[in-house]
């Protein structure tokens, strides 16, 4: 119970019991009344769906493998609106100070433009850019209903309330569109969403404000009869936009609103899977359109606003191979997101803390099970020879973000020591640290290195670069103001922070590119039908073959298990995040145990013992090639597809 719960009762005991006994019949007969109506409505929908032809037929991207009408969610849509209209206008009940009757008319014609946009798209099918014109159409008659975003935690200049108020309706309409795309998953989605939300008003006090929901909720559990697996009837687009509209236009709506936002962002947790669905296919088809065609897998290449097989229900799906398992994990993720958006409203105080530990576990499943398709793509995109950035393009970049590192550098350090960032200061000492920094790094021709194949010394003369632009600029501010001590401390700081943005930058291709090498093994060691070899040789041979292996575009049909060396020393060692098995010896145990394919020879070796090691390893059934900037095959008695790599590439 709330606070003002428990004051109400002792005030008047007599009265509250009455308050109670009244609100729960009216709010049972508005929850109940919704799942009634959708119970009668969707039998009806879904038959007219079907004499009209809207019928969702299977295809290679659907997962129904049988024809089902869609645009079902018509029938959510007329149990929301009539029962709330009886509710509000029959029985005259209040919904809160903001739910109001002007509200009311601009939400009903709201969801009404996009009912009718999306029963076109059921129907006929739109063109993505006109159903985004409707949708921000959409999104600007509720902002101007008084649907705003700013000044729930801070005031926003109306521009910029605007942009995101539309920003934000859009995007949740999108989210819950995108993410129907299994049965029962976005009406049950939608069921929990409303569940929580009510849950988050009845613990700020705002019992009142909880109607809206509780209609929907009923809506969405009637329709849900019919579109849980095996589904009889789909939303459709008609159904999925409306309710990523109501979902994100309520919570604005309420007077607990900032409570909502104060508790981790209730909207946004009980959004969640919907959300996060979205941004990875926003981040994972952006990467894929800007992918070298060389480095895109068949079929993988698409354009942003384009539909995969890559969203989250199809991840899942593919795990478990049934969709009512996949759509109750789903459901739990919700549930759970909605529990801390739960307790977080309960315990203010401690709701960074409950961010914090979401956050932290949300990083480790990101990491742990997107490394298959996001970042496996993202970081072949940027590690990749291949890739958009060349060299002319990138000493510019460079040069930029340099200056840029070290005005921040230098806002940073002047604010630590507790010196004001006045104009007399940005004018006046800024220009003298950064100019001879600058001077310094073009004097020692930092510009004119290939960064991507850098070694420690020009990482050395970049530092000291950047240390001896220091301390010219320091010297010459001493000289002409006298501040003693202080500013050399002041120096020491500057230097010393600048050199890690201005290397790192130059460092990020290698430590993309090795990250890579380790997502991409782990990836190939679960495909069955990826070949794995083992590598004879772990020096300088092996790890240029590691990155030539990385940078060919195609290659990646093979994966390296371990290293054979003949060096003793080295058996249990790792080298490049591989371990070494032993010497040569060792093939005949270990392959015979680790289904293994062939062997890589990738040192060199005299042209006798390389005739011996081929024909031992030909003996033993294995596919034997060596390396040496190129790859060729040297015998293949099972006859396996072997790529060479480097063979007629330039």
């Amino acid at each position: 119970m709330t606070v003002n719960w428990v004051t109400e009762w002792m005030h008047s005991p007599e009265g509250f019991v009455v308050r109670m006994l009244t609100d729960g019949v009216k709010y049972a007969g508005a929850f109940f009344g919704a799942l009634a109506v959708s119970l009668a409505l969707t039998p009806l929908c879904r038959e007219a769906a079907r004499k009209i032809g809207m019928m969702d037929l299977p295809d290679a991207r659907r997962i129904n493998k049988q024809p089902v009408p869609r645009g079902g969610g018509l029938a959510i849509i007329v149990s929301f609106h009539l029962v709330l209209g009886v509710m509000v206008w029959g029985l005259r009940s209040p919904i809160s100070s903001e739910f109001t009757l002007y509200w009311q008319g601009h939400f009903l014609g709201a969801s009404a433009l996009l009912a009718v946009i999306g029963f076109l798209d059921d129907f006929r099918g739109l063109r993505p850019v006109v159903k985004l014109a409707g949708q921000i159409i959409v999104a600007v008659i509720l902002y101007l209903s008084g649907v705003h975003v700013g000044g729930i935690i801070v005031a926003f200049p109306p521009w910029l309330d605007f942009l995101v108020t539309t920003l934000w309706i859009v995007g949740a309409i999108n989210a819950f569109n995108l993410i129907d795309g299994m049965d029962g998953l976005a009406t049950g989605l939608a069921l929990i969403a409303s569940m929580g939300l009510i849950g988050a008003l009845l613990f700020t006090g705002k019992s009142a404000a909880t109607l809206p929901y509780l209609v929907l909720a009923g809506a969405c559990l009637g329709f849900l009869r019919y579109n849980f697996h095996p589904a009889s009837v789909f939303l459709g687009d008609t159904g999925s936009m409306f309710l990523g509209l109501c979902i994100a236009t309520f919570p604005l709506m309420t007077g607990s609103r900032k409570e909502l936002a104060a508790s981790l962002g209730m909207p946004l947790l009980v959004m969640g899977v919907p959300l996060f669905d979205t941004l990875l296919a926003i981040w994972r088809r952006s990467v894929r359109a800007c992918l070298p065609s060389g480095l895109v897998e068949v079929g993988k290449r698409v354009r942003v606003m384009q539909p995969d097989q890559d969203h989250v229900h199809h991840r899942l799906l593919r795990q478990t191979m049934n969709q009512k398992t996949a759509a109750i994990i789903l459901y739990v993720i919700s549930g759970v997101l909605v529990l801390i958006g739960l307790v977080g409203t309960m315990l203010k105080g401690r709701a960074p803390g409950l961010f914090l530990i979401a956050f932290v576990v949300a990083v480790y499943i990101v990491v742990r099970h997107l490394e298959r398709v996001e970042l496996w793509d993202t970081g072949r995109l940027l590690s990749g020879r291949h890739g958009m950035m060349r060299q002319g393009l990138l000493i510019p970049l460079y040069i930029v973000w340099d200056v840029f590192a070290l005005c921040g550098t230098w806002m940073v350090v002047r604010w630590e020591s507790g010196l004001s960032l006045n104009r007399a200061a940005v004018l006046s000492e800024l220009p003298v640290f950064i100019v001879p920094v600058f001077m310094a790094l073009v004097a020692t021709k930092t510009y004119a290195r290939v960064w991507g194949r850098a070694q420690i010394r020009d990482f050395v003369v970049l530092g000291l670069s950047v240390l001896a632009g220091t301390a010219i600029g320091a010297g010459l501010i001493w000289l002409l103001n006298d501040y003693g001590c202080g500013m050399i401390r002041f120096a020491v700081r500057f230097g010393t922070l600048a050199i890690f943005p201005i290397a790192g930058v130059r460092a990020w291709r290698e430590c993309v590119r090795g990250v890579m090498q380790m997502l991409e093994r782990r990836v190939l060691l679960e495909n069955p039908s990826a070949l794995r070899f083992l590598a004879y040789g772990g020096g300088l041979r092996f790890r240029a073959y590691l990155r030539e292996l990385m940078e060919r575009p195609g290659n990646h049909d093979r994966v390296i298990i371990g290293i054979l060396d003949d060096e003793v020393n080295l058996k249990g060692r790792i080298i490049a995040g591989y371990p070494v098995l032993g010497d040569f010896e060792t093939v005949r145990s270990y392959a015979a145990d680790n289904s293994i394919k062939g062997v890589i020879i990738t040192c060199l070796l005299p042209e006798a013992k390389l005739r011996w090691v081929t024909a031992e390893l030909e003996a033993m059934g294995l596919v034997v090639s060596v390396w040496a900037c190129g790859e060729r095959v040297l015998a293949n008695p099972k006859g396996l597809v072997v790529r060479e790599i480097g063979k007629g590439e330039t």
